[in-house]
């Protein structure tokens, strides 16, 4: 087993709580966000969680058959697909309670699943990297890395084909169900795979003087231009940059000041905890994030002062978080709970239970 890197284990702690801190104000503010900072995060908050996923799960010299590829299907369908399911059930259930519209489903499981769609796609990403693995267990190293970029860009520019697939009522069903929009930022999975796999030359490069600038200068160019700009096809093109440059920015600050968030400082422990809880985290925080608050959004809206919305709109975000990190610990008391609704790895007195559980599945 590889020794987990604690810079990274942080980074995914900033991913969720840059997630939450987006979720607050499309959900909870609901108000216009072109002049806050959710409208910086939002065009590289996914993009950075995605490639934080895509570098973990790059395994060094591992054996790529059948087997291993369908194990990892089955590990990662109970860890991803089972707490989706069951999450979205659940919040089902909840907005039935709510508007007392359990006769009409449909509206409620429209609303559930736009919400649960990350898990299923990440799942998704994962089927796509271990079938290209699997393809590729024969060829030469060399080729491995560009191979993957090409399908990639290939499965990217499906995403963006989305107006000539939904032309028919079948191919707008299999759009809208396989959440083929986001397949766009498989891309970025697969830039963390390969961060993951030259990792010595890709902190050569952000670590020289010269390319470090050009990246920051693109990142604020992209941050305060990519909007204006309209050039033909920009939009998938300026999707790829800013989303990027913004991970390269990011990757190079936790790994330059990776002895902040160690785990002998209390942010690195904060942040590392919160990472390691991502999962409880995004399941459970729809259930308690507030959805009244739209004097908050109108008055950031209204009077734009960055700071004081950082300031409030954060220590929600914070108590959402911790709210959620203590109710996902009451979950783990229970190992079968955990296994089955927070992706928790089943002890081996367990195993055979689970197995049972999953046959008659």
């Amino acid at each position: 087993m590889s020794k987990r890197i604690e810079y990274i284990d942080a980074l995914r702690g900033f991913c969720m709580y840059l997630v939450v801190y987006s979720h607050v104000w499309t959900y909870g503010y609901k108000a216009d966000s072109s002049n806050s900072f959710d409208h910086i995060l939002v065009n590289f908050f996914l993009a950075l969680f995605f490639f934080v996923s895509g570098f973990v799960a790059y395994k060094k010299d591992f054996s790529w058959t059948v087997g291993t590829v369908t194990e990892i299907w089955k590990r990662k369908f109970v860890q991803l697909i089972i707490p989706s399911v069951i999450f979205c059930a659940l919040f089902c259930w909840q907005l039935a309670c709510n508007w007392k519209t359990a006769y009409n489903p449909e509206p409620l499981l429209g609303i559930a699943t736009s919400w649960y769609w990350f898990t299923v796609q990440l799942f998704i990403f994962f089927v796509f990297y271990t079938l290209t693995m699997l393809m590729l267990r024969h060829v030469k190293s060399d080729y491995h890395s560009f191979s993957l970029i090409v399908i990639a860009l290939l499965i990217y520019c499906i995403s963006f084909s989305h107006t000539i697939i939904e032309r028919t009522q079948i191919g707008a069903d299999f759009f809208r169900y396989l959440g083929m929009k986001h397949w766009r930022l498989y891309v970025f999975f697969i830039m963390g795979v390969l961060m993951r796999k030259h990792i010595s030359a890709m902190k050569k490069c952000i670590e020289h003087p010269m390319w470090m600038a050009v990246i920051v200068m693109v990142f604020f160019l992209m941050v305060f231009c990519s909007d204006h700009i309209t050039l033909p096809l920009w939009k998938p093109i300026g999707a790829i940059v800013y989303g990027g440059v913004s991970i390269l920015v990011i990757f190079a600050f936790f790994s330059k000041h990776y002895t902040s968030f160690s785990h002998e400082k209390i942010l690195g422990r904060t942040m590392q905890y919160v990472g390691k809880r991502t999962l409880d985290i995004y399941m459970i925080h729809y259930f308690i994030l507030p959805r009244h608050l739209k004097c908050f959004g109108h008055f950031f809206s209204d009077n734009l002062n960055p700071v004081i919305e950082f300031f409030v709109t954060s220590i929600i975000v914070l108590l959402i978080i911790a709210i959620s990190v203590l109710i996902g610990n009451i979950i783990r008391l229970s190992p079968f709970l955990s296994h089955y609704l927070l992706g928790e790895k089943s002890s081996s007195k367990n195993k055979h239970m689970h197995s049972n559980i999953l046959r008659w599945i």
